[in-house]
């Protein structure tokens, strides 16, 4: 990673971390998304981890060094398309999930059959979805998708068909009636406990709120 790589970034280093202070969130969320690379550079300096943070964030970004040996004991090279999870086991998705949760990275699974959710981790803030993380197990995500089918119906289409959508921009009506637009990386697995689920990996501050106009 170059110099031009952490461009008016401040950085520093401590007995366990290498920190980098992003000049805003968005250069923040940019960094992130290169986490093996922060992971390099942090064991390069013998630290057991990268920390992104930006003026003003609350929950900077924390990149363990361990997250370098997950990827080195995956069997065989993982593509970039990301079909690697398709035929994923049981343990395999496990050790996907901690994987991303290490990242700082929100996780949740949904049956490809019903849309129930069927894990979600604790970085689902209620500032994003309303209801606190273990309240999310069990909810039915099709009565969210009820104002933007379109997007719900092309999500569905383009997973069967590509089996990983990077990026993934829709919205969403919330719990509470407030509408939400959202970006999520979407991964197909044909078999999680004998269900077919898509798991979708989001950064926390990747959404924001949609202003309606007000009913006449």
């Amino acid at each position: 990673m170059d110099n031009f790589f952490f461009s008016g970034c401040h950085l520093s280093v401590t007995t366990e971390s290498f920190n980098i202070e992003a000049p805003s969130r968005l250069a923040a969320y940019a960094l992130r998304r290169h986490a093996s690379e922060l992971a390099v550079s942090a064991q390069k300096l013998r630290l057991q981890r990268a920390i992104v943070s930006w003026p003003g964030c609350e929950r900077p970004y924390q990149i363990p060094t361990s997250i370098l040996r997950s990827q080195t004991t995956m069997t065989g090279p993982i593509p970039q398309s990301g079909t690697y999870l398709l035929g994923a086991n049981y343990l395999r998705v496990n050790d996907f999930i901690k994987e991303k949760r290490e990242e700082g990275l929100i996780v949740v699974i949904t049956s490809m059959w019903n849309d129930v959710c069927l894990h979600t981790n604790d970085l689902l803030a209620p500032e994003r979805g309303i209801l606190q993380p273990h309240q999310w197990t069990g909810f039915n995500y099709r009565y969210l998708w009820r104002d933007s089918r379109d997007d719900y119906n092309e999500l569905i289409d383009r997973l069967t068909r590509e089996r990983y959508i990077p990026k993934f921009q829709y919205t969403l009506r919330r719990p509470d009636g407030t509408l939400g637009r959202y970006e999520t990386d979407y991964y197909l697995v044909e078999d999680y406990l004998n269900v077919p689920v898509r798991i979708g990996v989001s950064d926390v501050n990747a959404w924001e709120l949609i202003s309606e106009p007000l009913a006449s």
